[in-house]
């Protein structure tokens, strides 16, 4: 199922890609949390949804813990990828001293998808494959944990600021790339394609506002991180960041 919001953005839970109608391209994904607190909302839209409601809702209920700071964190989450997709309309509102609703005003469409998912054969192999299924959870596992820790690392700089010390060494299209200064030690362009390399191989296109970040392979171990950034240039600060662990 994809939900159509205000006839500009679309979204699919399934995978938590949100992205504007006009622009598929520009395609943003959010987290688990934001994800079923985004469906939380559009699934009672114009209802008003208490505080203590949402917390148990998408964080008590999944063993996770949380806090009125924590929700509001997310929410501003959910308002700027509106804004960021073009929807200038205040699509969720707050409710002072009781929560927050989905602007009745803000048109929802429910749009369904009836075309079975196919499997190739391939894919039916790797199915079958138990040490191939093992591996994809893990580096799955791994890449979720590195995506989160470096959200919370954002999240615990109070202004979420660009100013964090990254060294650009180039461009994948018109996207910056970036690494940690610690790995630069002039050898900017061996760095930038092997950085372009990794965009690649992770099919991450370059749209606006977005960046990256790397961490390339170190004594030996074969594995490479990569983080693609959303940046509010408006508001000088990183918006949101997902990562990929590469091996």
């Amino acid at each position: 199922m994809i939900y159509k919001i205000n006839e500009t953005v679309r979204f699919k839970p399934a995978d938590g890609a949100i992205w504007s109608i006009e622009s598929p391209e520009q395609v943003i994904n959010l987290t688990i949390t934001n994800c079923n607190l985004l469906c939380l909302l559009l699934n009672k839209k114009g209802e008003i949804l208490s505080r203590e409601q949402i917390l148990e809702d998408i964080w008590d209920k999944q063993g996770l813990r949380s806090s009125n700071n924590t929700l509001n964190q997310y929410i501003s989450i959910l308002r700027r990828t509106f804004s960021l997709l073009g929807i200038d309309d205040e699509v969720i509102k707050t409710i002072p001293k009781v929560g927050f609703s989905l602007n009745s005003s803000i048109s929802v469409e429910k749009e369904c998808n009836a075309e079975p998912a196919k499997v190739n054969e391939k894919e039916k192999n790797q199915k079958l494959n138990p040490t191939s299924y093992i591996y994809t959870v893990v580096m799955s596992a791994l890449a979720i944990f590195i995506a989160v820790f470096f959200t919370y690392v954002l999240y615990k700089n109070d202004t979420y600021s660009l100013d964090t010390h990254i060294a650009n060494i180039g461009k994948f299209d018109a996207c910056n790339v970036n690494v940690l200064p610690e790995y630069t030690r002039g050898q900017s362009r061996d760095l930038l394609e092997s950085s372009v390399k990794l965009i690649t191989v992770s099919e991450v296109r370059c749209i606006p506002e977005r960046i990256f970040i790397v961490k390339p392979e170190s004594r030996g171990s074969g594995r490479s991180f990569l983080a693609e950034c959303i940046v509010d240039k408006r508001r000088n600060e990183y918006f949101f960041c997902k990562g990929y662990y590469i091996k």
